[in-house]
């Protein structure tokens, strides 16, 4: 599972903090690695705290699409049921309302799972459980559309939003919704992977930490006022 944004940002935290307590080490630390030495580990940190903004960047507007995708189907569902409740109210329709009344059922029928933000890992390439559904939803928009083509002059005097153009024009709309979702979690989890890489890789932010310990370590002494400065900063 990938780690809270609050975890990412403690991490961030503790790194500054060791970061600070290194470079005010006097004689001045000198580790044995250049990419340990308080200023170029402070551009490392620089460039965490980039990452950890291009994520919550990505994760803000990738919950935005999700919120309307999600407003989208709330919206089809109840034209659906003023759909077949109108067809039901004309007894010219009768033949035609077990089709229009089963498709719309079936839509408002349909739940679909929560949201949930890609992993860590980069995006997979196959479509995500959750973005199915709501490709179903469209799908079984399609058919209730259908059906209201087969009733005879449904559309006259039938108000807009719930008219076959009106049912068509909502499912397009919650299509394009599905593809920017889509592309919004391809995006976010491109963004996590690179971070996950700069927190936890072997070059990354904890192998720096403990790596810094060490140097501190050895420079100054196990017992030393400066190794012990840093000895409990957690990893």
């Amino acid at each position: 599972m990938p780690e809270s944004e609050n975890s990412y940002a403690d991490r961030l935290q503790r790194g500054r903090e060791l970061q600070a307590a290194t470079a005010g080490f006097l004689p001045a630390f000198a580790p044995a690695d250049a990419d340990l030495i308080p200023a170029t580990f402070d551009a490392f940190l620089d460039g965490l705290d980039t990452l950890n903004t291009a994520v919550t960047d990505a994760a803000a507007d990738w919950m935005d699409d999700v919120v309307k995708r999600t407003a989208k189907v709330t919206e089809i569902k109840a034209r659906a049921l003023r759909a077949s409740s109108r067809v039901k109210s004309n007894a010219a329709w009768k033949m035609n309302l077990p089709a229009v009344k089963t498709a719309a059922d079936n839509l408002r029928g349909y739940r679909t799972p929560p949201p949930k933000a890609p992993e860590d890992a980069p995006a997979p390439k196959t479509r995500l459980k959750g973005d199915q559904s709501y490709a179903d939803i469209k799908g079984l928009t399609d058919k209730l559309v259908a059906a209201l083509k087969k009733v005879p002059a449904y559309d006259t005097g039938t108000p807009a939003d719930i008219s076959i153009a009106g049912m068509m024009a909502i499912a397009t709309q919650l299509d394009g919704l599905n593809q920017l979702v889509a592309g919004q979690e391809q995006a976010l989890a491109a963004f996590r992977a690179p971070r996950k890489a700069g927190y936890d890789d072997a070059a990354g932010l904890k192998e720096k930490m403990l790596a810094v310990k060490e140097a501190a370590k050895s420079q100054y002494g196990s017992q030393s006022p400066e190794f012990l400065q840093i000895k409990g900063i957690r990893v």
